[in-house]
């Protein structure tokens, strides 16, 4: 890991490694396979590149990623007007998917601390437009969320 890292919180580095497994199955061509991503989250609970299996947290991410696959693709799908999920880059696109299945399928992390997390990870990854794509997207979907469930009661 670069000493770049070292600073980040335990939480932040288990994001990074469910982007890196998220990129890996999105570059292999099944990042929106639920059985796939299962199958390379067992395989880098184990084995990984980085010689260490994934930590809980990353297997969590990537687990309920592909748990909710279709429904995360429906959202960022629909708040992304300019690009469709194929032609997005795929290191944003994985960001995405993590920040909008924390704020849709995981109550334990608030949503702004999502879209903050997602901001802080494509700065890494990403592409240099991304930070103000993915807050924009996130947020939207974030609003939705809460418009939906004003809708529900």
């Amino acid at each position: 890991m670069s000493s770049k890292h070292h600073h980040l919180s335990a939480r932040t580095r288990a994001r990074l490694r469910a982007a890196d497994t998220l990129f890996e199955a999105e570059i292999k061509g099944f990042g929106s396979d639920p059985d796939g991503l299962r199958g390379l989250a067992a395989k880098r609970k184990v084995v990984s590149t980085r010689q260490t299996g994934l930590p809980a947290y990353a297997e969590q991410v990537v687990l309920g990623v592909a748990d909710h696959i279709d429904a995360i693709n429906d959202a960022l799908a629909a708040h992304s007007h300019e690009w469709a999920l194929d032609r997005m880059p795929a290191t944003d696109l994985v960001a995405m998917r993590i920040g909008a299945w924390e704020i849709l399928f995981n109550d334990d992390v608030p949503d702004t601390v999502a879209i903050s997390e997602a901001i802080a990870i494509v700065r890494l990854i990403g592409t240099d437009k991304a930070p103000a794509f993915v807050n924009g997207l996130l947020d939207a979907i974030r609003k939705d969320k809460y418009t939906d469930d004003d809708d529900a009661s």
